[in-house]
């Protein structure tokens, strides 16, 4: 194999060690800091204390149909 063939192939093989390198560090950065996060209790997927859901309270439909209420079933206006 001729040397320019040699460093050629030394060249691509630092370049991948190198992607793989920062990627993997790239990779366990991240994670760390996920981890972290989760063992503080700062979960970011359950969203910050002081938000909170208002729920509103509606009474369900009324069903006033006589002719329905001797057989039990109940039926739905369409629209």
């Amino acid at each position: 194999m001729s040397p320019t063939m040699q460093a050629r192939r030394a060249r691509v093989r630092q370049i991948r060690r190198t992607v793989t390198a920062v990627a993997v560090t790239v990779f366990i950065a991240l994670f760390a800091t996920i981890y972290i996060q989760m063992a503080a209790g700062k979960d970011p997927a359950l969203g910050s204390s002081t938000t909170s859901a208002q729920v509103s309270a509606t009474s369900p439909p009324s069903s006033t149909s006589s002719d329905d209420s001797s057989s039990g079933t109940m039926t739905t206006a369409q629209s």
